[in-house]
């Protein structure tokens, strides 16, 4: 009886070492797959002029993966010295943890309509809107890199002070006269840094 059970044991310690290791592997392409998935079911709409999901939400989908990794590594060294009931229980809440990191990083996106931009933060689950008629300004700015000075960001400010920066990017610059004729129709202030561009 001992001895099947020991042998169970090995089995369900060779088994969750293998899904560990799956793990580990699988972090550095599964959350490219889960979260642009998830987010073209989800938020995406044909309406949209561009849908972006910063690099940010790909590398907090991979933190939480590794991070769970690393725990279950953990628990299998020290399993054989602290077994128990307590020492398994900790392992579930530590995995629990790594929840929000999902689910944060599943709703994190901008995207730029008709209507204006809409942000989702990676801090927030709840979306803020910039309405093109409620933009104040927009600072173009750019970045001098081994010479050549060029676009890099545009930073919309709304009335109330609040700021969104947003990459210039190719997806951007595809749709840079849309968002030109919105900056024109709404009489949006622009001023740049181009004779003081970011040096990197």
């Amino acid at each position: 009886m001992l001895l099947k059970r020991n042998s169970s044991t090995d089995e369900n310690s060779v088994k969750l070492a293998a899904y560990t290791i799956i793990l580990y592997i699988s972090s550095l392409f599964v959350p490219f797959v889960v979260v642009a998935s998830y987010q073209s079911l989800v938020y995406y709409s044909r309406s949209q002029w561009l849908f972006v999901t910063p690099f940010s939400a790909y590398i907090t989908f991979m933190a939480g993966m590794l991070y769970g990794a690393l725990v279950l590594t953990v628990y299998l060294i020290f399993r054989q010295r602290w077994e128990g009931p307590k020492f398994k229980w900790t392992t579930v809440l530590l995995l629990i943890i790594s929840i929000p990191a999902f689910i944060l990083s599943l709703t994190a996106y901008y995207y730029i309509d008709e209507k204006g931009i809409h942000n989702n933060s990676l801090t927030t689950l709840t979306e803020k809107e910039y309405r093109w008629e409620d933009i104040a300004k927009v600072k173009i700015v750019y970045r001098n890199h081994q010479g050549t000075t060029q676009y890099y960001q545009y930073q919309f400010e709304k009335k109330d002070g609040s700021v969104i920066t947003i990459p210039y990017d190719v997806k951007f610059r595809e749709n840079i006269r849309r968002i030109e004729e919105k900056i024109n129709k709404y009489n949006i202030i622009v001023t740049d840094n181009f004779k003081n561009p970011i040096v990197d």
